[in-house]
């Protein structure tokens, strides 16, 4: 496994943060923190698995013994086991668990959800995606029955082992230290030490010590045996108060919204349909009068073609008479009501209206003219007539309203 390890320090500032770097492999097991540019790291990051290891003092280490293997219940229990011996609300803090196999033991990185956010906030400002997220006090390299202690300017840091260790400002090494020797069986056969040798701690001085030269150096092997501790795991950006929230409250009323929300959607649809019934009506209603109106015409869009039509004729109609438009919709319902006359044409010629029609025989064309005159009130004439053995060709002159 290619492995990016990406050190972070605190500051004061995220600008002031300057990374420190290594690679490591399967054959290039061993290599040393350099400090290194944000832009170099986004492009060595390629191809590998990026390991960020950020301040150890933000993150607590420690252990529970819960029997059971079930993670999602441990999730559940862990917060709660450890709920007496937290400073934070544990709503605030983010979990991390590994389950020993061997034991019930289980082994709990703990960080607050605003600090998490706030390192990988950092990252994302430089383009950086990490797949893993570790204290970096697992950055320190320790030997088996022994602790390994890195004392730098300000802090300390002791790891006591895979798991275990913590950091602590320099003035409060002592005290820690003190703590951590009572117990006899946790008492360490060697201790590897990285600083200034005058302050040596003096409760260490009857364990065998060994200098080291370097507080750099990190191994393949041992990021990989920690990184089932990976502080990324389950953790959400931005939504942790919705997962910490309690919903079972709120469920009646949800399903009632989406149950309402659903019925909205359906009498909507449904209305959409009946007004597409009713354009389709009204369009087969356009063209059917149009049909009427002008049989000898060819039909392509029936609603333009009656528009066009219409217009022609008003515009021809000039002063003489009554509106074109309102005469034609007078005539039409009797066209309707004699179903035995047919409306052959409708054209305007010398300031007349002049209708066409077809009548079985002179009586009902009679008839029609009649009821046009007395109950549509228009002014009506015979201009001329034809008879055939089976109807009657007429041409009707309508001056407008009387």
């Amino acid at each position: 496994m290619q492995l990016l390890l990406i050190k972070l320090q605190s500051t004061c500032t995220p600008a002031q943060i300057l990374p420190e770097c290594a690679v490591v492999t399967n054959k290039q097991t061993t290599a040393s923190f350099a400090e290194a540019d944000w832009k170099e790291l986004h492009a060595m990051a390629s191809g590998k698995k990026v390991v960020v290891f950020i301040p150890s003092e933000d993150v607590l280490l420690t252990h529970v013994n819960i029997p059971s293997t079930n993670k999602k219940q441990l999730l559940q229990a862990v917060p709660y086991a450890l709920e007496e011996r937290l400073a934070d609300d544990i709503e605030s803090l983010h979990f991390a668990i590994h389950s020993e196999k061997e034991s019930d033991l289980t082994r709990v990185a703990i960080i607050n959800h605003q600090k998490m956010e706030h390192w990988l906030e950092l990252l994302l400002q430089h383009a950086i995606h990490p797949h893993y997220i570790l204290p970096n006090l697992y950055a320190i390299s320790v030997k088996p029955d022994s602790w390994t202690l890195i004392r730098t300017e300000n802090k300390s840091y002791l790891r006591q082992d895979k798991w275990t260790g913590f950091s602590c400002d320099n003035s409060l090494l002592s005290l820690f230290l003190e703590e951590e020797l009572k117990n006899k069986e946790g008492i360490p056969e060697a201790l590897y030490y990285y600083g200034d040798e005058t302050h040596y701690p003096a409760e260490l001085g009857d364990i065998e010590r060994h200098l080291l030269s370097s507080s750099n150096e990190v191994h393949h092997d041992e990021v990989v045996d920690v990184l089932a501790l990976n502080l990324l795991t389950g953790f959400s950006r931005g939504d942790s108060a919705l997962f910490n929230f309690n919903w079972k409250p709120w469920l009646p009323a949800a399903s009632l919204a989406a149950l309402l929300g659903i019925i909205w959607l359906s009498m909507l649809a449904w209305k959409n349909h009946l007004l597409d019934n009713k354009l389709n009506n009204l369009e087969a209603e356009i063209v059917s009068v149009y049909q009427q109106t002008f049989p000898n015409s060819r039909i392509q869009n029936a609603s333009v073609q009656m528009s066009q039509k219409l217009e022609a004729l008003q515009k021809n109609t000039g002063t003489t008479g009554g509106s074109t438009l309102q005469t034609i919709s007078i005539v039409s319902p009797f066209l309707k009501k004699f179903k035995d006359i047919q409306l052959r044409e409708i054209r305007h010629q010398h300031d007349e209206l002049l209708f066409v029609i077809s009548a079985p025989n002179i009586t009902r064309l009679e008839a029609f003219k009649n009821t046009l005159i007395k109950e549509g009130a228009l002014k009506v004439e015979i201009k001329s007539s034809t008879t055939t053995a089976n109807k009657v060709e007429s041409t009707l002159v309508i001056k407008g309203v009387v």
